[in-house]
């Protein structure tokens, strides 16, 4: 029953992507930056799957191994301590129904070679209450490597209101 559940939840994040992603950045528009736009939001995609289905490997995936992620005015450095973060967080707990997504006016990035900034809000909506659990953004660092882009700085912060 759980793995459907999980199913569901990883096809309404894809779907929510899927919907959302053509409209997400009015740069993204042009030939020149439109793969970059969505090689960043495969990152912002992936996150979201991740939380909606608590694939805690997938999160860790996304991060650099010397990853800070600061959060709650603490900092998290390197993949063990980002790990006990997300461990932690609400979207792993067991009791919580959360399926996240980013409304694509929510999305911003930038690319510098292999720098990037990447934006994103993010609406945990909890399936079993029908309403918004939490409002949290991401502000990102990535770096490229070997082609892929991983996290290398992240502040996370709960947004309040909409």
């Amino acid at each position: 029953m759980q793995q459907v559940a999980k199913k569901r939840a990883s096809a309404l994040v894809l779907a929510a992507a899927i919907v959302l992603a053509p409209v997400a950045n009015s740069r993204a528009g042009t030939e020149e930056n439109a793969e970059e736009f969505m090689d960043l939001h495969k990152v912002e995609i992936a996150f979201h799957e991740a939380g909606s289905t608590k694939n805690l490997e997938l999160m860790l995936s996304l991060f650099a191994d010397d990853a800070v992620l600061i959060a709650g005015g603490k900092t998290y450095t390197g993949k063990d301590q980002v790990k006990s973060y997300w461990q932690a967080a609400g979207p792993f707990q067991a009791q919580n129904q959360w399926v996240g997504y980013t409304p694509a006016f929510r999305i911003q990035y930038s690319v510098k070679g292999d720098r990037a900034h990447l934006y994103f809000e993010c609406l945990w909506v909890d399936k079993a209450a029908g309403k918004i659990a939490v409002h949290t953004n991401s502000d990102d660092q990535l770096v490229r490597v070997n082609g892929r882009w991983l996290i290398k700085e992240m502040k996370a912060a709960v947004v309040e209101g909409l």
